[in-house]
């Protein structure tokens, strides 16, 4: 009870801002005003306005309906820039900002377990938010297409800063890195390819996504050198699967990091096709290591290499015998 008691006083507090003139209507009045027919011909006149940036003439209309029409129409209008994602002029983004402003006076109640409170009836506010938070995103996003496509754009001090700007940008990076031309991509691998001293390196799923997007052997190899986590296992995993020589490549260098070493070395052995000397000569050195020649020799020996094991029993006194013999006898 007393829980209840301090969550009705937590929502009193939440919706102290509503107006004391608040008026309370019904769901079935609601919908109503929401669906009437003349109402939202008038919306329609004011879509009209808001596509040609006739502010002025926008917000005069709007103050010129009555209430409660005037509260839905804000609310139909806004719901609509936001269902068909209108592009926000800088005097449209204003006028939201302004609706914002405007405190409600229709609300519904709404009953819960134990409780009941009020929200708007035509939460326009919310969608003004809504439209605002977009138009930002929006906005960051042409300004890091602009810079990267004029490479202007300096990844590290992009990358730097609060935690949350940081997030923010590499979600952004990651969504729309292959939207970039050729031109700019490799502009911006090279901030890290080709830095003379790798001082920085942006975070593990940033680099995952230029390296996958770019296939770009330099960015692999220092990718690979960075502590392992779930992202560079998951493209490890990815480029196993997708085979080719390429793959081979990165799995002999992706060895050499302790946490993907046992992932890189089965994965290695598992892609199809015959085995070049390069990767032979790999292997061969891992199966002289005490630490690596039972993963190799179960891994050889799962995909069907026992002969060239026995083989190797025979003619490298060198190889872990020790290892492939149990292997073989299993």
């Amino acid at each position: 009870m007393q829980h209840g008691l301090l969550f009705s006083l937590f929502l009193s507090l939440l919706f102290a801002w509503l107006p004391a003139s608040a008026v309370e209507i019904s769901p079935a009045s609601q919908n109503k005003l929401i669906q009437d027919v003349q109402l939202k011909a008038k919306v329609s006149e004011l879509v009209d306005l808001a596509l040609k940036d006739e502010i002025d003439s926008l917000s005069f209309a709007i103050e010129r309906i009555a209430l409660p029409q005037q509260e839905v129409a804000r609310y139909l209008l806004l719901q609509y820039l936001e269902d068909q994602r209108v592009a926000l002029s800088s005097p449209m983004v204003s006028f939201i900002e302004q609706q914002k402003k405007i405190a409600p006076v229709y609300q519904i109640l709404e009953k819960g377990n134990g409780y009941e409170f009020t929200v708007p009836a035509f939460d326009y506010i919310a969608i003004a938010h809504r439209l605002l938070k977009q138009w930002r995103q929006d906005q960051s996003v042409i300004d890091f297409m602009v810079q990267a496509e004029s490479q202007e754009l300096d990844l590290q001090l992009w990358l730097s800063g609060p935690e949350y700007l940081v997030q923010e940008r590499q979600a952004l990076f990651i969504r729309e890195f292959d939207q970039l031309s050729d031109k700019a991509k490799t502009a911006l691998v090279e901030q890290i390819s080709e830095a003379k001293v790798v001082s920085w390196i942006p975070a593990s799923e940033v680099m995952v996504k230029m390296a996958q997007t770019t296939q770009n052997p330099k960015l692999y190899k220092l990718l690979w050198l960075m502590r392992a986590d779930f992202y560079i296992e998951q493209e490890l995993a990815r480029l196993s699967q997708q085979g080719g020589e390429f793959a081979r490549q990165q799995m002999m260098l992706a060895a050499d990091n302790p946490r993907l070493s046992t992932q890189a070395l089965q994965n290695l052995v598992k892609i199809p096709g015959p085995l070049s000397d390069d990767v032979k000569s790999f292997l061969v050195r891992r199966l002289e290591n005490s630490s690596d020649a039972p993963i190799v020799a179960q891994a050889l020996a799962e995909q069907g290499y026992d002969s060239w094991l026995k083989e190797l029993l025979r003619n490298n006194r060198h190889v872990e015998s020790q290892a492939i013999l149990q292997v073989l006898t299993q």
